[in-house]
This record gives C-alpha cells, sequence and structure tokens, in this order.
C-alpha cells in the first residue's frame, strides 16, 4: 500500500489548485468515508485517531504533572490542540486509499472544480 504524504502526491489530485484539493479531499472523505458504512479500514482509522488523541492528552498531562503543573481545562486544551491535528493527518491518510475512486467522480460532476 502506498502511502501518500500529502494531497498533491495523490496523482487524481495533482492538477488541482491546493484550495481544490482540499475541498474534494474533504467532501469525499466526509461522503465517502466518514458517513459510509463502517468498514475495516474506516474503523482502523477511527480507533487510530482516537487512540492517538488520548495518548498525546496522556502524554501532555504527565509532562505538566512532571513541571508541577495541576491538569486543568487549559492543559487538556493545549494537549488537544497540539495532538488532534495528528491524529487527524493520520486518519486522512488511512482514507485516502478508499477515496481515490470516488476523487475522479467528484471533480467530473462539480464544475467549479477543473482539471
Amino acid at each position: 500500500m502506498k502511502v501518500y504524504w500529502s494531497l498533491k502526491s495523490v496523482p487524481e489530485l495533482e492538477a488541482l489548485t491546493r484550495k481544490e484539493r482540499r475541498r474534494v479531499h474533504q467532501e469525499c472523505l466526509q461522503k465517502y468515508f466518514v458517513r459510509a458504512r463502517a468498514t475495516c479500514r474506516s474503523t482502523t482509522a477511527f480507533f487510530a485517531l482516537i487512540l492517538i488523541t488520548a495518548i498525546g492528552i496522556s502524554i501532555c498531562t504527565k509532562i505538566s504533572e512532571s513541571l508541577g503543573m495541576k491538569p486543568n481545562f487549559w492543559v487538556f486544551l493545549a494537549a488537544s490542540s497540539i495532538v488532534l491535528p495528528v491524529g487527524s493527518f493520520i486518519f486522512s491518510r488511512i482514507a485516502i486509499p478508499v477515496l481515490r475512486p470516488f476523487y475522479l467522480e467528484f471533480i467530473e460532476k462539480r464544475p467549479s472544480v477543473e482539471l
């Protein structure tokens, strides 16, 4: 399985602008992965997102405790703002192989997205 580190490296999206790539990816992700019937891959992606977030928040909480800070809402908020983008990135990379067939279909149906 090839890992696409950026949306520009996905062959179906490489001709689009950065803004168009993001829009196509986000709309296809919502329609064909997040709101679609659960599969082994989607379950793995959701599990990875939850696990990475939980581990990251735990690590940040332990770091704050070792620095003498009490864990509170602000530590949780700071940890979440650091960890959630990482989990979201990994979630998206797991979903890209499933979404590739839908990218071209989506681009062809939408007149505002041009190749």
